[in-house]
């Protein structure tokens, strides 16, 4: 009789057993189906799915919760409270903590390998955790793409722009020739009283200004790779003010200037450099949106030439100012967040380096060095 009793108790125990992991296989392959099925929708929607799964997978399902913490965000059961006992499996990405996922019942339960756990159901929270540590790695991949494929898209539209800008420019050259050449003729006649060769004046400055203007805008959309020659570098800042005079006007922003006398000459495509100033000093532009100083300084050391470009704006916090040089990283709500990463692949092509300090509040100060013997080939 006690051979049969305990022949019983054994095989009903093996049967426990056994629809225990029933159960926890169950579970995992829904949350496989869920992480397929609804790979690129909301990572809430994919997580409301997995924590209605949770529960059932547990010995005392009809008193436990289940919740996942994902960047200090919580998803949970309907039923959570601080439980009487709870399991804890973190989510770790890239080697950081982002969160964790937790079961655990709201009545004390018979304590067994872990708690009131079966040493099966740390393993099973183990596994989960490490599921939708995939998940979310899968959707915020799904994530990336589509930014990157909107951020292209939008580059590739302003570079169309900017060739039709060119193209503008082009054509604005033959009227503003006319205008130049006729105010010219008027102005020669003996007849033209003084004050109307006093607005004639006005008119041949106004259109030698435009034309320098439209000059260095095609010069600035016209890359030339192999275009090296010898030039110092304050030359390129006084053609790159053409094209910034007129909105720092505009924008009560103050432009000093503090250049080097003798600043020695050195091998670089001024297309290239003029694209790393005009870039740096937008940036800075955007930063002051109630006006200010933006100081643009030269110097030489130690067989290097030395730009500074420095604004009284904003400033950048520590964390954003870490990226600033990443691909398609914008504050902005426009842009395409390449305008940072060419100025340093530019600079870094000449074997130059940049050094970024900023202050909340205080502004920032960009300087770039390029050594001065260098000649690009």
């Amino acid at each position: 009789m006690e051979e049969r009793k305990f022949k019983y108790d054994k095989n009903a125990s093996i049967k426990k057993a056994l629809k225990e992991r029933v159960k926890e296989l169950e579970c995992l392959y829904k949350i496989s189906q869920i992480a397929i099925e609804k790979q690129d929708k909301y990572l809430e929607e994919i997580f409301s799915g997995i924590l209605s799964l949770l529960p059932k997978a547990l010995q005392f399902n009809n008193i436990s919760y289940a919740r996942i913490n994902l960047d200090n965000i919580d998803y949970k059961t309907t039923n959570y409270t601080k439980g009487k006992h709870k399991l804890t499996s973190e989510i770790i990405i890239k080697g950081l903590k982002r969160g964790f996922v937790e079961i655990g019942y709201l009545q004390n339960k018979p304590l067994l390998h872990e708690g009131p756990f079966l040493k099966e159901e740390r393993s099973l929270i183990d596994t989960i955790a490490k599921e939708i540590t995939m998940i979310i790695q899968r959707n915020e991949q799904i994530k990336e793409k589509e930014i990157l494929t909107n951020q292209l898209r939008h580059a590739d539209r302003l570079t169309t722009v900017g060739e039709l800008a060119a193209g503008v420019a082009h054509e604005l050259n033959e009227p503003l020739g006319s205008i130049l050449g006729f105010a010219q003729l008027i102005k020669k006649d003996e007849n033209v009283s003084e004050q109307i060769e006093n607005d004639i004046d006005k008119i041949i400055k106004a259109s030698l200004h435009a034309r320098e203007i439209i000059r260095k805008l095609m010069s600035f959309s016209k890359y030339e790779e192999d275009k090296i020659v010898k030039i110092s570098l304050n030359q390129i800042i006084s053609d790159s003010l053409y094209i910034l005079n007129s909105r720092s006007e505009k924008e009560n922003i103050k432009i000093i200037l503090l250049l080097e006398n003798k600043l020695p000459s050195f091998f670089v495509n001024p297309v290239q450099i003029n694209q790393v100033i005009i870039n740096l000093c937008v940036n800075s532009f955007q930063a002051m949106l109630n006006g200010g100083e933006l100081i643009i300084q030269t110097f030489s050391t130690n067989e290097k030439i030395h730009l500074v470009i420095q604004d009284t704006g904003i400033g950048i916090s520590e964390e954003i100012l870490n990226r600033i040089f990443d691909p398609f990283f914008s504050t902005k709500d426009v842009g395409t967040g390449l305008g940072l990463t060419l100025v340093n692949s530019i600079v870094s092509s000449y074997d130059g380096n940049i050094k970024t300090e900023s202050n909340i509040g205080n502004g920032t100060r960009f300087e770039i060095s390029f050594p001065i013997k260098k000649e690009k080939k």
